[in-house]
């Protein structure tokens, strides 16, 4: 059973037409969708339209739990509610995904949880303690493959790691999504790669970073990936003065940090200006 069909079951049991069910939340042509399991629910959504229905969610995915057979689909909407919640930066919502995960069976429960609790501290701005930091970098670093939600953590978590540990990590991840036509993982994969490269330009790593700038240079700009090209124009102009100190690198790079401020997000830029202040020379 999918989470459209038992909204359906619901929707039902409630007497309520399409509209009824929904008020304002969506419109009742996409939710028809929803419930023939032609367009998927965000986890915003779908926890506002258990909210208008009087409907706790943790029955509700505990109903889900009982009706589902494919332990699989169950945890991939789980990472799906998870990935979703965290976008938005709710840590209402983080929370109460977190009650559904302890009290129903999911297959990969502990593992669940870590990766939850590491997006409710970042969302709290808040850190890890040791021990929870050395799980996560282990459950990342041993991962055979990405999907949005372990690219997400991963890039709001390599701090953790060595230089050396992420350079390997990143160029598995790049090996794998580099292709993808996906918005989100292209935005991801280049967070990431700048991420590294600042780290690269800390360690005074130049050459390392080649690899990666030349992926990025791949991925075509399109107006939800311009303040991320825009990052790495700075860091790469920072690197090419590393190697020929032409003054119109540092031209380059005080642009790409006035863009910041242009976009409306001057306290980026302020940060920017102080990161290539520092690592310029």
């Amino acid at each position: 059973m999918t989470i459209g069909e038992l909204l359906k079951d619901y929707r039902i049991q409630q007497r309520k037409t399409q509209k009824e069910w929904v008020g304002e939340v969506i419109s009742p042509s996409f939710y028809a969708k929803v419930e023939k399991n032609i367009s998927r629910i965000s986890a915003e959504d779908l926890l506002a339209i258990l909210n208008h229905n009087n409907i706790s969610i943790v029955d509700f995915f505990s109903e889900l739990n009982k009706k589902r057979q494919s332990k699989y689909d169950q945890e991939r909407d789980l990472i799906h509610l998870i990935n979703d919640a965290y976008y938005r930066n709710s840590k209402a919502e983080l929370l109460k995904i977190r009650k559904v995960i302890i009290e129903n069976d999911f297959p990969n429960q502990k593992d669940d949880l870590l990766y939850i609790d590491a997006y409710i501290a970042d969302v709290d701005n808040e850190d890890l303690n040791e021990a929870e930091k050395e799980l996560l970098k282990d459950k990342i670093f041993s991962s055979p493959s990405f999907d949005k939600a372990t690219l997400l953590l991963y890039c709001n978590f390599m701090m953790f790691y060595d230089l050396e540990s992420n350079l390997l990590i990143c160029r598995n991840i790049t090996k794998q999504v580099s292709n993808s036509n996906d918005v989100k993982v292209q935005t991801i994969l280049l967070s990431i790669i700048a991420n590294l490269i600042i780290q690269c330009i800390e360690n005074k790593k130049y050459d390392e970073t080649k690899y990666f700038i030349a992926a990025a240079d791949q991925i075509e700009t399109k107006p939800e990936l311009f303040f991320y090209k825009n990052v790495l124009v700075m860091l790469k102009n920072m690197i090419n003065y590393q190697y020929d100190r032409k003054e119109a690198y540092l031209n380059q790079c005080t642009k790409a940090i006035d863009n910041c401020a242009f976009l409306g997000m001057p306290e980026y830029g302020e940060e920017l200006a102080k990161f290539f202040k520092k690592n310029k020379r």
